[in-house]
């Protein structure tokens, strides 16, 4: 017999026009992966938006408002969230690689465990963010604002060596975070 593809196509009119809506329906599928990849929500009000384990490479969100948005162990390849508002969000266990968060808010947020590898992040604010285990890893910081020399994160001035290249569309999530599935 044929297997059930993994995945099923989002209904995202929800989540550009009822986040409520978006989040009943990601409730009705909590172990469900979400595929955005490429999806363009510039500008959007997605305040609360559970978006756990959404495939968002190539995703455009840039001046997005994710304020409380869950984006835990999100894939954020080569997406663009220049001047997100990411105040108070969840995203543990991220990748974000080859992104540009140039001026994203992300005050308060936890970001336990994610992984910044080669993205953009100038004038990011950090301020009272939860950092620990986090890796920025061959990352512009210049004139990022508010990370606690002492918060449990670390700079690479290299890339992290993972065995396939970040190319959009490719879910690194299991190779970066072996052994952490179930994070939330």
């Amino acid at each position: 017999g044929r297997f059930a593809p993994m995945t099923e196509l989002p209904p995202t009119r929800l989540l550009t026009e009822d986040v409520a809506a978006w989040n009943a329906w990601r409730a009705s599928r909590p172990l469900g992966e979400v595929d955005l990849r490429g999806i363009d929500l510039r500008g959007r009000d997605l305040r609360g938006a559970d978006l756990w384990y959404a495939r968002l490479q190539g995703a455009r969100l840039d001046g997005t408002l994710l304020a409380d948005a869950i984006l835990d162990r999100v894939d954020l390849t080569a997406a663009t969230l220049a001047g997100a508002n990411l105040y108070g969000a969840r995203m543990r266990a991220a990748i974000v690689e080859q992104c540009r968060l140039r001026g994203a808010c992300l005050v308060d947020a936890d970001l336990s465990l994610t992984r910044f590898i080669e993205s953009d992040l100038t004038s990011a604010v950090f301020t009272g963010s939860t950092v620990l285990g986090v890796t920025f890893a061959a990352c512009e910081l210049d004139d990022a604002f508010g990370l606690d020399p002492e918060g449990g994160w670390r700079r690479l001035e290299e890339p992290l060596d993972v065995a396939i290249p970040g190319v959009p569309g490719i879910d690194r999530r299991g190779l970066l975070h072996d052994g952490l599935r179930g994070v939330g």
